[in-house]
């Protein structure tokens, strides 16, 4: 297996919001049940059925009962899809927010951003300078190439700070960061440490970026999470009960996991800390000439806060 990481570019944002869209037209109600009201596979199945059911009265009649009510809900279906841009819904998609984000932060100095996640997590031990990368994993594999798809990656001195995102994309939608997604990227750090190899980072840290302070977005956090804040405002876990509550996959050293939780450090924000944190950076980065402008660029963090949180 061959781990890279590459540089991210700005103009990547849009192509992953597209790709999220082509793979899981469900979620923006797009798939052919939200247009139709029946599953792809009913369509398919349809003239079969109807073949089937000539010469016998019923079985056609149930069918085109069936259709009746299909096309009665057709304008609701409408209604529904129109509401998706009437009312900003698409805005609030957890994918749309992560893609935004990342261009808000390129648009950052490697300084700044680096200052920026120095305040949000208050750990001097992050770099002095931070950029946006891509994972890159090869392998033949499965299993050892598709166990992590990372919301954001940022790298500087051999340093990989690996950010988790949540948002709340609605008032009865969220998606919590279950125990398992942990242990992925505590696999990244032992396949990068297994490469050996001076271009891989060997320092890493990881950020959980939530909706809001408490610890809800953490899925069935009082099993395995002690504490969401420490004294050096670390988050704590039990190592043993989140394996217990993880599904076991068979490339996982476990025990090796258990060492690395123990080991990394692990911080839980929200978007509005993310926020302060970056107003607190700029006014650090003391750019006297471009202040005006990165001030308008950390307000756009601060938007993106406001409707991560918006149902909270």
């Amino acid at each position: 297996m061959q781990i890279t990481f590459k540089k991210h570019p700005i103009s990547e944002a849009p192509l992953a919001v597209l790709q999220h869209l082509y793979y899981y037209t469900t979620q923006y109600g797009l798939s052919v049940r939200q247009f139709t009201g029946k599953h792809w596979r009913y369509w398919e199945e349809l003239p079969n059925r109807l073949r089937k059911a000539q010469g016998h009265g019923r079985e056609l009649n149930s069918i085109i009962g069936e259709l009746d009510r299909l096309a009665k809900n057709s304008e609701d279906r409408l209604k529904r899809r129109q509401a998706q841009i009437k009312e900003g819904k698409w805005e609030e998609k957890e994918i749309v927010l992560n893609a935004q984000l990342l261009s808000v932060l390129a648009a950052l100095p490697e300084k700044a951003l680096a200052l920026g996640f120095k305040k949000a997590t208050g750990s001097e031990n992050l770099p002095s300078q931070l950029h946006i990368v891509d994972l890159v994993v090869k392998g033949k594999r499965g299993e050892d190439t598709d166990f992590l798809e990372p919301d954001l990656l940022l790298l500087g001195d051999r340093h990989l700070l690996m950010v988790e995102i949540k948002t709340r994309g609605g008032e009865k939608s969220s998606r919590d960061y279950p125990p398992h997604q942990l242990l992925n990227y505590l696999q990244l750090v032992a396949r990068c440490r297994d490469a050996h190899s001076e271009s891989l980072p060997n320092k890493f840290t990881h950020l959980i970026l939530v909706p809001s302070p408490d610890s809800k977005w953490l899925e069935n956090h009082s099993k395995w999470v002690i504490e969401t804040r420490d004294a050096a405002g670390r988050m704590r876990v039990d190592p043993d009960a989140c394996i217990r509550l993880s599904k076991k996959k068979g490339s996982y050293d476990y025990n090796r996991l258990g060492a690395l939780e123990r080991e990394i450090p692990i911080y839980y924000r929200s978007w509005q800390e993310l926020y302060e944190a970056f107003g607190l950076a700029i006014k650090q980065f003391n750019d006297k000439r471009n202040h005006e402008h990165w001030k308008k660029v950390c307000g756009e963090i601060g938007e993106l806060a406001t409707r991560a949180g918006r149902y909270v």
